[in-house]
């Protein structure tokens, strides 16, 4: 059935439409002039015919027919046994077929009107294959497990990683443990009732490298039911430049900066001795710059932390000086607040503070450690960004101000934690806070993962930010690996890979191999539950507004040229005949 008519040669149509129009006014001229007009209007009908013929061979017509189809059930991973009798049942000569992750399953050639899905669905890299395809998409399964993951696959040595995912399905008394590398249980929790529950876990990462972690689920009998792996790298604390400014000597400052100094970082403290007389202290640093405040030396730090008394008293022109160097060049402040500040204090910043009457509050990472705070906590504004939260309250955030920063808490006497011995939780704290807040350096390259659950021998996308131009990324076979830029932004760059191992790979950029990019693969047969779960999402998605109706498809083919050369040679013949008889 033809439903349009199209030609290969489209790009000639004009010129062959006016080259036939010349050609036949010329003879229709020629005939004219001719004395004998016997037969004048039959010639040039069969001329015409004759042109139009010799335009259709050089243009060569295409034809648009409809493609014979049929129907078709495709069955995935966990269909419903009983669903496809039904469809059997109901549609006889429907085709079967078995779904095969990465495999071609439509014939270009021969599409079925009607494709029924069964089961968890089509993986999400090969939905390509259904596009413009009337699809129903009839499975969902309920898988039972980890479903929903979310962590920060790369961690600052010192830093708290928290692992935080949804449970569907859990059985009361079933567990979950996060395993170290040496199988060692470092955090758990036991699902108290049969339902769909939320979980978090964290643990402190000290030590430096790639690792391999595991979610392990246990049931009430403490019989291992899964051990899924997860990759969490832990890079070194870049060495920051940091001022202290104290109206006078504190303990909170005295335990803050001998922490500071035993990671190596650059420490500048000035405590105010008398009214125009000043202490300074260094630490890690060749160099001992006093503080004026202005421009010129503030650009020198990463951080200043500064009590909200000397922040209050700093002079107009200080003030006007520091506030250029964190929105010009991303200084980051952290401000040591007090009941002053709570209060007053609104230059530069605006932070807002609701009563909570809460002097003592635990630590979520660690319940039985109390720490003490203000009777306060910040009130949520649009601009405020948490950086640590407490029974939903907000204990610790910043504001951004240009390029750069400036945080408080209402944390009181931190040191107060040393003190009764808990360390981890109080460089937790000032590890988190220092490095949300510090002025952020621009790297050559910054690199982005899809996904942190990265399976073997399926596509990996990231993305990366770079100044070079036209970088080249290598594997670890130093194959080079394809990228696409994007159209509104000539720094980023989109690449997709195949990995072919498990564990720890690696990527770099060929014209900077010290720019790496480290990502984890696990194996296919680990995640089920939150594989099945996203396929699911997705085919859901992506078929949800189908209306299940048979359509017909079409293709364009050739159009046979025999009949206008056989059109051509009879007018053409007649034309040359005619005169002869």
């Amino acid at each position: 059935m033809i439903d349009s008519l199209s030609f290969i040669n489209n790009h000639w149509f004009w010129y062959v439409v006016i080259a036939t129009l010349l050609l036949w006014l010329v003879f229709a001229w020629k005939e004219w002039q001719q004395p004998n007009k016997s037969k004048l209007y039959l010639k040039l009908v069969l001329a015409f015919v004759a042109l139009t013929s010799l335009a259709f061979i050089v243009l060569k017509p295409l034809v648009v027919s409809q493609l014979d189809t049929y129907k078709m059930v495709v069955l995935t991973k966990g269909y419903d046994v009983n669903k496809l009798d039904s469809i059997k049942k109901s549609n006889k000569k429907i085709h079967v077929l078995n779904y095969e992750v990465n495999e071609s399953f439509i014939n270009p050639n021969k599409k079925p009107s009607t494709i029924y899905i069964l089961g968890e669905g089509i993986a999400p890299f090969d939905l390509y294959q259904l596009d413009s395809l009337n699809v129903s998409y009839l499975g969902n399964p309920k898988p039972s497990g980890i479903v929903q993951l979310k962590f920060d696959q790369e961690q600052v040595v010192g830093n708290t990683i928290n692992i935080e995912g949804l449970y569907a399905n859990a059985k009361k008394g079933r567990k979950l443990i996060l395993e170290s590398p040496a199988n060692t249980g470092l955090d758990s929790i036991v699902f108290s009732t049969d339902s769909t529950q939320p979980f978090k876990l964290s643990t402190q990462l000290n030590v430096i490298g790639n690792y391999e972690y595991h979610l392990v689920e246990k049931d009430s009998l403490n019989n291992l039911i899964n051990s899924n792996p997860i990759g969490i790298s832990v890079i070194p604390e870049s060495a920051l430049s940091i001022l202290i400014i104290n109206g006078f000597p504190t303990f909170e400052t005295k335990y803050l900066k001998n922490y500071l100094a035993e990671k190596g970082h650059e420490l500048v403290i000035r405590s105010q001795v008398t009214r125009g007389k000043f202490k300074y202290e260094y630490f890690n640093i060749n160099t001992k710059p006093s503080i004026d405040f202005s421009e010129k030396s503030l650009q020198n730090f990463d951080l200043i932390i500064i009590d909200a008394q000397s922040f209050r008293n700093l002079g107009r022109n200080q003030k006007s000086s520091l506030e250029k160097v964190v929105k010009n060049d991303g200084l980051g402040m952290f401000i040591q607040a007090n009941s002053v500040f709570n209060g007053t204090i609104n230059y530069i910043t605006d932070f807002s503070f609701q009563s909570d009457k809460n002097t003592i509050t635990n630590l979520e990472e660690w319940p039985k450690t109390n720490i003490s705070k203000s009777p306060s906590s910040f009130k949520p504004t649009l601009t405020l960004q948490p950086i640590h939260q407490l029974n939903n309250s907000i204990v610790t955030a910043y504001k951004p101000l240009g390029n750069g920063r400036i945080g408080t808490s209402v944390f009181e006497n931190t040191f107060q934690l040393m003190l009764n011995g808990n360390t981890q939780a109080y460089q937790t704290i000032w590890s988190e806070t220092i490095n949300v807040l510090s002025k952020k350096h621009s790297a050559l390259a910054t690199w982005e993962a899809s996904s942190n659950i990265i399976f073997k021998d399926e596509p990996f996308t990231f993305s990366l930010r770079s100044q070079i131009t036209n970088p080249k990324v290598l594997d670890n076979n130093n194959q080079i690996i394809p990228l696409i830029n994007d159209l509104n932004n000539n720094s980023l760059w989109k690449g997709k890979t195949y990995p072919k191992a498990i564990g720890w790979q690696t990527q770099h950029l060929e014209q900077d191999s010290t720019q790496m990019f480290n990502y984890f693969v696990t194996d296919t047969t680990y995640w089920k539950a939150l594989k099945t779960y996203k396929t699911v999402v997705v085919n859901q998605k992506q078929f949800n507004n189908n209306e299940g109706i048979d359509k017909p498809y079409t293709t364009q083919q050739p159009m046979s040229l025999i009949w206008f050369y056989v059109i051509f040679i009879l007018s053409i013949g007649y034309l040359w005949l005619e005169p002869k008889l």
